[in-house]
């Protein structure tokens, strides 16, 4: 039988008091400990959305249900010397700890989110028979100035009917009350606020808004991400900064090239230009992060005896990255691109965004007429895509579908959940075909220009092995692009499907 567990908050701090009242049986003091305890996630709260929190104390460091009030679900041992500060799912010794971290923290870094001071006192509540039937844990949380209380009552096996009569008077009693959000108090003593970031457009649209209105509130909350980006792209912390970063500028772009008339169209030209130029500072960071997150999916693809060959290719790449990073936070510390921020943040909230030619046009009836004239575009050009077209055409529909993606998600409050649930699952499985087929193109051109730049300058036996390793690999990924091409039309017949486009027509074609 699973061993059950339940934890409350104490309405005032009374510590023993309350335990000898709420548990009149003879209580067993078992243990207490103080320590200090670290909580680590990721930037983007990965753990938090899977109701997870990592934990070290001492040398100990667990995963904990965020709902089992302290109860262990995977425990590990490192040296304290492992600073748990940015480290990756692969710095962990193998086993389950490891496997469950790799499952949620994909490329993302953990972070210190809170440290506090932990004083856990444990009872046992013993029975006529001096047997233990329950335990009782007292947890009292603090940082210099602030504490939240808590008791966890844990089951043990044999005595559940003992359990539930100690739980029931919990229930009754008005000093404690059930422990919901204990994990957010604890951050919050700290200064911290769970998922107080997402990558994903969480926004709430007012349906009265204005296409001004509307249209304002999303840069806006794009301009806040690129800042909130800044810091973890200096510290270069993992590389989804910079992605989330990148992505935030061309929604930006995106934004203020579809949504037409709402703004001054001198101002909008303005920014569009600026973004570009501060979206092309990125390419090459992140052109270098893909490279070196593929390391050893590259390595893996060439049989043992060439993956030395790849060695001088990723010793230049990580070179070549170091540079760029270097580059990239001189941006970040540039007055253009300070005043730009600062200019753009002052500008949403003025008078002058207030002057476009139809700004006070309902946000909703703006939506359905943009996101259907993009619809229409891309069915057109998928549908005139065959088996001898171009690549090109491939990398102008991408373009075209990422513009889409963008509209479903600027304006997804303004509709039906789950039917914008469904177009966007549509459009991602075309969107990761087309992204899968550019990427494949994009690295076979990496690598064909280090074999024409840089190889003929090596010596002649290291020029031998890693023209060798670097053809393998060339084949092996135009093998697999070819592989994705043959996929587009089946991944496109479903973007272009009846049930796909009765939902566009239902939505958008008011």
């Amino acid at each position: 039988m699973i061993t059950r567990s339940e934890t409350y908050v104490l309405s005032e701090p009374h510590g023993w008091e309350v335990v000898e009242k709420l548990a009149p049986e003879r209580l067993l003091p078992v243990s207490e400990v103080e320590k200090t305890v670290r909580y680590f996630d990721t930037f983007d709260w990965r753990l938090y959305q899977k109701a997870l929190a990592l934990i070290q104390a001492g040398n100990a460091v667990y995963l904990q249900r965020i709902s089992d009030g302290g109860y262990p679900l995977v425990r590990d041992q490192i040296e304290m010397k492992q600073n748990l500060q940015g480290r990756f799912w692969w710095m962990f010794s193998k086993g389950e700890l490891r496997d469950t971290l790799r499952g949620a923290l994909s490329v993302r870094a953990l972070l210190l989110r809170a440290q506090v001071t932990q004083k856990v006192c444990g009872f046992g509540v013993l029975n006529a028979d001096e047997k233990t039937v329950v335990r009782l844990f007292l947890t009292h949380t603090s940082t210099e100035n602030r504490h939240v209380e808590t008791l966890t009552l844990r089951s043990v096996r044999g005595y559940e009917r003992d359990f539930e009569n100690l739980r029931r008077q919990f229930i009754k009693s008005d000093i404690v009350h059930p422990a919901e959000g204990v994990f957010e108090r604890v951050m919050n003593l700290a200064g911290g606020v769970p998922g107080d970031y997402s990558s994903k457009l969480n926004l709430n649209l007012n349906h009265e808004a204005s296409g001004r209105e509307a249209t304002c509130e999303i840069l806006q909350c794009l301009h806040d991400v690129m800042r909130q980006n800044e810091a973890g792209i200096r510290a270069d912390w993992d590389t989804e900064f910079l992605h989330d970063f990148r992505v935030a500028i061309r929604r930006t772009r995106s934004a203020l090239s579809q949504i037409k008339g709402v703004l001054p169209e001198d101002a909008v030209a303005h920014f569009k230009d600026e973004f570009r130029q501060l979206g092309r500072s990125t390419n090459r960071l992140r052109d270098l992060d893909v490279y070196l997150l593929e390391e050893e999916t590259y390595r893996a693809m060439l049989p043992q005896s060439l993956q030395p060959g790849l060695d001088a290719v990723f010793s230049r790449l990580k070179s070549e990255r170091r540079r760029a990073l270097n580059d990239m936070v001189q941006v970040l510390d540039a007055p253009e691109y300070l005043d730009l921020m600062d200019s753009w943040a002052a500008f949403l909230q003025s008078e002058q965004s207030r002057v476009g030619t139809d700004p006070a046009v309902p946000a909703i009836s703006l939506a359905r007429k943009i996101i259907f004239k993009r619809f229409k575009q891309v069915l057109k050009r998928g549908q005139a895509i065959g088996d001898d077209t171009p690549d090109e055409a491939l990398h102008n529909l991408r373009i075209d579908c990422k513009k889409l993606r963008y509209l479903l998600e600027f304006f997804a409050s303004f509709f039906s959940k789950d039917k914008m649930d469904k177009l966007i699952g549509y459009m991602k499985k075309l969107q990761d075909n087309l992204g899968d087929f550019n990427d494949l193109s994009v690295q076979q051109q990496e690598l064909m220009a280090y074999l024409n730049e840089v190889l003929p300058r090596s010596r002649r036996a290291d020029r031998l092995l890693c023209a060798a390793a670097i053809g393998g690999l060339i084949a092996r990924l135009h093998s697999q692009q070819q592989g994705v091409r043959r996929k587009f039309a089946s991944a496109f017949a479903v973007f272009a499907g009846k049930k796909n486009v009765r939902l566009y027509r239902d939505l958008f074609r008011k």
